[in-house]
């Protein structure tokens, strides 16, 4: 635990290091405050189910200046579903907190970016690596022209060892001054750095050097598809509905997001039977943003 501290304040000192030494351009001079509240169906997280028939609410504040953005995200989940049918998440209602430092930079059409993110888990079952305090670092770079093109490339080093790649595109419609009509879709790979993410079979069976031969999972991942209405209420106010459908980009993807759904969780959720669990998501809700 002493050793992720030190290495999480370590990383904010870099990036207040380049708060600091970074000329600012005129139109970045002022800084930026949001408070967004999301209402959703679901929480899904890069492919993964970690709530289940369950309304989860996810409270957020960022505040930017001179390119540097801090993010302070949580995640309540109305009603655990581990915990209600019996499953080894014990975990209480508010599951998550994560902690997110990005500094991002501009030059003529591109945009990149440096991040670190540290994700603070509430579960009282410690035993799984999912369920454990995680730390990840990012780097983005995008296009500002037509489909706004951004590659994302994410590695996870603290409870798990992974690489996340995620390409996506975007567009805006203006529907009229007010509202907008936003569409994107990303599709992304996921490569495994340890054996805590392994391959798994379609019969629900890990290749981690028991049944089957150690394998880490190396493949395409989730792809998903989202379409979102910014309304905007005068000059502060932001209301956003959105739908979102997540779903599997490869057979070893549909294997790993049945395997690690809440449905099934490696076989200790309610349900036994891998060719029943689910493997693609819809989740829609509604945020309420407050920025200046």
């Amino acid at each position: 635990m002493k050793e992720r501290k030190r290495i999480a304040i370590a990383a904010l000192a870099a990036l207040l290091s380049v708060l600091v030494c970074t000329p600012a351009a005129a139109e970045d001079e002022q800084p930026t405050a949001e408070l967004t509240v999301s209402v959703l169906s679901a929480y899904i997280s890069k492919g993964d189910e970690l709530s289940r028939n369950s309304v989860v609410i996810q409270p957020q504040t960022t505040l930017g200046y001179r390119g540097v953005t801090v993010n302070l995200w949580g995640n309540l989940d109305t009603s655990p579903y581990l915990s209600r049918s019996g499953g080894l998440d014990k975990r209480q209602n508010w599951t998550e907190t994560d902690v997110t430092l990005t500094y991002t930079a501009r030059f003529g059409l591109v945009n990149a970016g440096v991040s670190y993110a540290y994700f603070g888990n509430s579960s009282q079952y410690s035993g799984e690596p999912d369920f454990r305090d995680d730390q990840e670092a990012g780097v983005t770079v995008g296009l500002d022209t037509p489909l706004a093109p951004t590659l994302s490339v994410f590695r996870s080093f603290d409870a798990t060892q992974r690489w996340y790649f995620q390409l996506g595109i975007s567009h805006t419609f203006a529907l009229t001054k007010a509202a907008s009509l936003k569409l994107a879709a990303s599709a992304s790979y996921l490569l495994s750095a340890d054996d805590n993410r392994v391959k798994i079979s379609d019969n629900g069976i890990p290749y981690d050097g028991n049944a089957l031969p150690r394998e880490r999972y190396s493949n395409f991942h989730d792809g998903v598809v989202t379409a979102s209405l910014p309304v905007k209420l005068g000059m502060h106010w932001t209301v956003t509905p959105m739908i979102s459908y997540n779903f599997p980009l490869s057979g070893d993807a549909k294997n790993d997001m049945k395997y690690r759904s809440l449905q099934y969780y490696g076989g200790w959720g309610p349900t036994t039977n891998f060719a029943d669990v689910q493997s693609a998501f819809l989740v829609g809700g509604i945020s309420v943003s407050f920025g200046f």
